[in-house]
Order: C-alpha cells, then structure tokens, then sequence
C-alpha cells in the first residue's frame, strides 16, 4: 500500500439539531478496504454524500491525492477519481448497458459517434475486473446483482480510482455477494481503493484491511482488521460489551 490516497480532515456537517458528522478525520490508502461502520445514525452515509460531493460540509475539507476537492460538486468528484455505489442503484432500467453508463458521461449528439469507443472501453473494464456484461442487454431485463455490476462499471468508466460501497450485499443472494467479495479484492489487488459500508461483520472480517468506526457522529477509532475480533469491533460500535 502506498501514501493516503484520500484524506478526510476535520468534516462536520449538521442538519438542524442534529449534528450528523462531528470533525471526523480519516484516511485511505492505495490499494486499501477500509469497512466503515456504525448503528444508524451514526454518521456513515452523511460522510461519504459529503466526499462525494452530494452534501457540503460545514467545516472540514477533503483531499484526494493532496489536492483539496471542491465541496458539494458530485462533477468535481468523480473527476477527482470518486464513484459511489448506492444500496438503490441510480440507472434507467429502459435503457441498454451501455447506455446506463454513458449517461452523464457523454453530450447527447456525440453518443452515436462516441458509442464505439464506449463499447471498446467498457468491454476492457468489464475484462480487467471480471464484471461479465452485455452492453445491448435491456437493464430492466437483468437481475439485481447484474444491475448492481452496471452501477460499479458505470464508476470504473468514469476512471474511479476510489470506489464507496453502501451496504452493497444488502440487496444481493450469497453466491452474488461471494461473486462481488471475489471483484472487490482484484479491485484492491490492481491498486483501486474501497470505502465498504456494512452491518454484516462476517462480511467486514472478510474483505477489509482496515475497519472505521463511527458513533453519534464520531469516529470513536480505526483499527487494522486483522487484530481484532467481532466482538471488540461490537463494543466499538455499540460503546459497551458483546452481549
């Protein structure tokens, strides 16, 4: 693993009375999976809208690479190297593949000329990673974990090199979930980065490197994954011991 490859520094963000991020500070390295957890509430999805530029923070800054990117622009985010994968995928189930993830990407009168090359450049993702998928199928016509393979290309098209997943098994069969554990660690192997938000521990203990903890707005601590067990990861969460 190399340098920080994102740095979140001093991040607070509030919604009226309630303070959702509370000067959260944390990093992630070249190559790492970092699982990021917590109870609802505690702040996850808040933090990652703000690096993905959804929300706009109160205080604190983001950096990727060591440049700062601007806060609450999505467009500047992606074209700082972030894709995020919702738990409720955002694709047109009317459209093709292909089409799913040229939409935004791509002028409207430049998608006839640009399709060729989207074709040739999707199909080398869809190789590099091992994400099988026709670029003519209808999405609307596949299943959910084949939809959810759209979501993750349609990232890595926009040159992702950091990737946010949230609660990205919630939706998925156990052999999908193996299939898109066995995508993530070539992900990681070929240098991309992942933030993983679970609440499923068997899940966290098997694919992180490093494990986030948030409560009540708080990053309460990191540990290395390897060092630690579920239910010292449970107190973390919870503030009190496994039952």
């Amino acid at each position: 693993m190399t340098g920080p490859v994102l740095e979140i520094i001093g991040v607070s963000k509030r919604f009226g009375a309630n303070l959702a991020n509370d000067n959260i500070s944390m990093t992630l390295a070249g190559g790492e999976v970092v699982a990021l957890l917590g109870e609802n509430g505690a702040g996850k999805t808040t933090l990652m809208s703000i690096i993905f530029g959804h929300y706009m923070p109160d205080a604190g800054r983001i950096l990727i690479e060591g440049t700062e990117v601007p806060p609450g622009k999505p467009r500047a985010a992606i074209r700082a190297g972030v894709g995020m994968v919702h738990q409720h995928f955002s694709l047109a189930p009317n459209l093709s593949v292909l089409e799913n993830v040229m939409t935004g990407t791509e002028r409207l009168w430049s998608w006839r000329s640009g399709t060729p090359a989207a074709r040739t450049k999707l199909l080398a993702i869809s190789e590099r990673f091992g994400l099988k998928v026709d670029p003519d199928a209808r999405l609307g016509d596949l299943s959910v974990g084949e939809q959810q393979r759209v979501e993750i290309l349609k990232a890595l098209y926009n040159d992702a090199r950091i990737l946010i997943l949230d609660e990205p098994t919630a939706v998925l069969t156990n052999i999908e979930a193996e299939r898109l554990f066995t995508t993530l660690k070539e992900m990681a192997r070929q240098g991309l980065s992942l933030i993983f938000i679970s609440h499923k521990l068997d899940e966290v203990m098997a694919i992180s490197d490093m494990i986030t903890v948030l409560r009540g707005g708080r990053n309460v601590g990191t540990a290395v994954r390897s060092e630690v067990d579920q239910d010292q990861i449970v107190k973390m969460i919870t503030g009190a011991d496994a039952l």
